[in-house]
Order: structure tokens, then sequence, then C-alpha cells
């Protein structure tokens, strides 16, 4: 009995296999080919999509798009494994007709395109709506946090500046001790007072340092700065700190396809539910839209601008709960709010009125005569008058409620839709690991290639590689 054996090195083939052959009908880069055929480049802004006329000729911007997409589908982020692939790969030479450009010009197209990346997002969208993967009956909205490639120790902020300034200043302080006691002092033990003075120097360079990079930050009104990644933030992951961008995105609940990202610096999502709803609005030319988020997004100027622009959401309001005494008193749901009168009325029928404004916050107060002989005040507060603040967007705040009692199944909707492409791009493209490239011109070429990716593997899941072809062909 023998093992199955393989042809010898030497032998010749009467017929050649052609690349063709080896591809099959149904396999991803022919969908790749597809799609990045349809696409009009110079439109979508891509670079060097007119060849020159002198000079050595430049690669088509398209085998460069298909390479990256096929990459990234491929986990593939590296120009320099890029560049092995074309050279090793028979899937990468099908599809770039055996072109092998090195590396700096790989890296160099993802550099200078990150603009046109975000155009093939949008429309693979349109795409998607055509043929009916996209409905745009419900919207998810999320966020996530991607590091950056600067790391944690390059991240500088005025507070931790102005700690290592007093530090300095102390062991400046012992250091200048030792000496003036060296000098004073007739005792037989030798110190060294060269290498003193060096630490001395030393410590007064990293002070002098310190102080002008305070001053640098507050004449640019910066509280915090990353060395060499200038547009990156520290922020509160699930790792815990880290420098990184907070990556937003509008999944549609059809085939949690992703309809828009943006790649932003706001360590928190609470000022993102407008803009994301509304860029998605926009994306489907829908009159209306229907969106949900977590309650990370609950910001109640963000319910009103949803609603004055034709958005219904459905966001779990957090709010702090007002009241006394450790929840033992009257909270606000206590008290009756008059919109006439723009005044609250209390368990005992006692008038509260508008007193000022605090932050976008309306603060009411009840007379403190009133409340000195008030029956119920053991229950409503130990101070000499109750106070109750309202939201300068309490009506938005109320109708969020409603809507969310009405309708409690949204946020188990939302996790099934927005959670998964971010689990996808986080473990399958990403690997839990960070950007690449630096600044926000680069996390956002990066994006939208691992957006576009995603897209792509998704689409191919619900209708199959043939039936892609067919409808990019038709």
């Amino acid at each position: 009995m023998h093992y199955i054996q393989g042809e010898a090195r030497n032998q010749d083939s009467l017929f050649p296999v052609s690349l063709d052959d080896l591809v099959p009908d149904d396999h991803l880069v022919r969908v790749i080919e597809a799609y990045v055929a349809r696409l009009d480049l110079r439109e979508m802004g891509f670079s060097k999509t007119q060849p020159k006329q002198t000079g050595r000729p430049s690669y088509d911007p398209a085998d460069l798009l298909k390479l990256y997409l096929y990459g990234y589908f491929q986990r593939i982020r590296s120009s320099r494994r890029l560049e092995a692939e074309c050279q090793r790969n028979v899937e990468v030479m099908w599809l770039l007709g055996r072109l092998a450009p090195d590396f700096k010009t790989i890296a160099d197209f993802r550099k200078d395109n990150g603009t046109a990346f975000s155009a093939t997002c949008r429309a693979f969208v349109q795409f998607c709506r055509k043929v009916g993967l996209i409905t745009g009956q419900l919207v998810a909205i999320d966020g996530s946090k991607f590091q950056a490639v600067a790391a944690a120790r390059k991240h500088l902020s005025l507070k931790q500046l102005k700690r290592q300034q007093e530090k300095l200043e102390k062991h400046i302080a012992t250091y200048l001790a030792q000496l003036d006691e060296a000098d004073q002092t007739e005792s037989a033990e030798v110190i060294d007072r060269t290498a003193i003075k060096a630490t001395l120097l030393r410590l007064q360079g990293k002070h002098a340092d310190n102080i002008t990079c305070q001053e640098l930050m507050e004449a640019q009104q910066l509280e915090q700065f990353v060395i060499g990644e200038a547009d990156a933030r520290m922020m509160r992951t699930h790792l815990g700190p880290r420098v990184a961008y907070n990556i937003q995105s509008a999944v549609d609940a059809e085939h949690c396809l992703i309809l828009n990202h943006e790649v932003t610096q706001d360590g928190a999502d609470n000022k993102q539910l407008a803009p994301m709803s509304k860029a998605a609005k926009a994306l489907l030319e829908q009159d209306e839209l229907c969106v949900t988020a977590d309650a990370g997004y609950s910001n109640g100027e963000q319910f009103q601008a949803c609603e004055d622009a034709g958005i219904t959401a459905y966001v779990p309001p957090n709010r702090a709960i007002n009241n006394q005494g450790d929840g033992q008193q009257f909270d606000r749901s206590a008290f009756i709010y008059a919109p006439e009168t723009d005044s609250y009325r209390c368990p005992n029928g006692q008038i509260l009125e508008l007193k000022n404004l605090n932050k976008g916050q309306r603060v009411y107060a009840s007379s403190a005569d009133q409340c000195a002989l008030c029956p119920l005040k053991a229950q409503c507060t130990k101070a000499k008058r109750r106070y109750l603040t309202r939201h300068a967007h309490e009506d938005a705040f109320e109708r969020m409620e409603h809507r969310l009692k009405a309708h409690p199944e949204m946020m188990i909707r939302r996790r099934s839709i927005v959670e998964h492409p971010f689990g996808n791009l986080k473990q399958w493209l990403f690997g839990n690991g960070r950007f690449l490239l630096r600044q926000l011109s680069g996390a956002r070429a990066e994006m939208a290639l691992a957006v576009q990716a995603y897209n792509l593997k998704r689409a191919i899941n619900v209708l199959g590689a043939r039936q892609m072809i067919a409808l990019m062909d038709g």
C-alpha cells in the first residue's frame, strides 16, 4: 500500500493550466473583480485615475483597490504582507493579472485615498439598497473604541504635567539642599558634587521641558496631547484607559449592513446620536427614519434635534434621580409640572417657582415659609426649602420615556443589530489590534476599507457569490 503521490516537479504538461482554471466561478476574487469594475474611480476621487503620457507608467488604482479589498477580507492589512501575497498567492495573481507592486506603492495608495475609500462605502450601500439588502426601516447606532498607533506612554495631559512638575521641583530642592549642606559641613565624608550637579542639570532640563509643554498646550487650549499622533485621545475602554479613536456606526436592521460610520475624537457617545442619525437618513434618502441606541447616547438636546429632523429615536434616558434623603423622600415624579405657568406643584399643593438657570437646566424652588409650615416637610426635604431641576429639553426626555415604554423590545433589537458588525470588525479584521496608520486621516482610511470588506462579506453570505456577480454585472 502506497501513499497518494503528487506529480514530479519537472513533469511537463500538454495543456498548461491557466490561472482562470484555478479560481472557482463562485470565488471571492470574482466578486471583488465585478464590484470594482462597476465603480467610477475618477468620480470617487481616487488618485492617478488618468495615466500620464510620459514617464514610467503607474499602477491602475482599480488593481490596488482590489488588492486592498482582498487583503482586508483575508485579515491582511500590512503593505509588506500584501506585497508577498502578490508573489505567492494564486488568487491575488488572478485578481491582479500577475502584477506585483512593491510595498511602498501599496502603502502610498492607502495613505493617499482615504476620502475615496469612504466614497466606495457609500457606493456599496447604494448598491445594497437597490437590490433590497438594505430597507431603512430601523437603524441601530453604536460606538466602540479602536486603539491608535501611539502607546499610552506618549500621552500628555495638563494634570499629568503639573503633577510631574511638582515632583521635579521636590527633587531639585532636595539636590540643592544636599549641595548647600556639603558646602557648610566640615564632615570627613566626601560628597560627589560632580554627580549631584550633573543630576541637577538633568532634572532642571526636564523641568524646563515640562513648563514649555504646559505653555504650548495652554496656548492651543488643549487638555491632552499624544506625541506622534495629535488627533488621538486617551479614552476609557474595557481594557482600561487607551489612546484611541471612537468609531461610530449606523447599522441597518435587515441584514446588519453598516450604512454609515465615522471616526471621532470624542470619548463619549452622548453627542453623536443626531449627527449619525441625520447622516444615515441622508444616505437612505428618506423623509423619516427610526433609530435606536443605548443609554450612552442619552442627551436631551440630541433627542430634540432628531425629532426636528423627522427621526424617531429609541434611547433609554440616562438621568440622575432628583430626590432627597438618600431616596427616602419625594422624588421628581411626586411633583406635577404646569407648562402654562412654568412651575411645579408639590404633594401638599404648594407652588415651586422658577428661580434661576444653571448650565442649561431650570431650577425651581418652593417658599421657605411654606415649607416650614408644611406637614409633609419631613418626607420632602431636610433643607429650608425644596429644589427641583428641569432640563432645557425635558419634554424631549418625557416623549422618549413614553416611546420606550410603548416599545420595550427596541433595546433587545438594538443588541442583535449593531453589536454584530463591531464584533466582526474587532475580531475578524483587526484581531483586537490597533490601527496601522496615524492621525484621523489614516484611521479613517483604514476603517473605510474595513467597513467595505465587512459589508462585502456580509452581502456574499446573504446572497451568495454567484448572485452577487450577476447583480453587479446586470
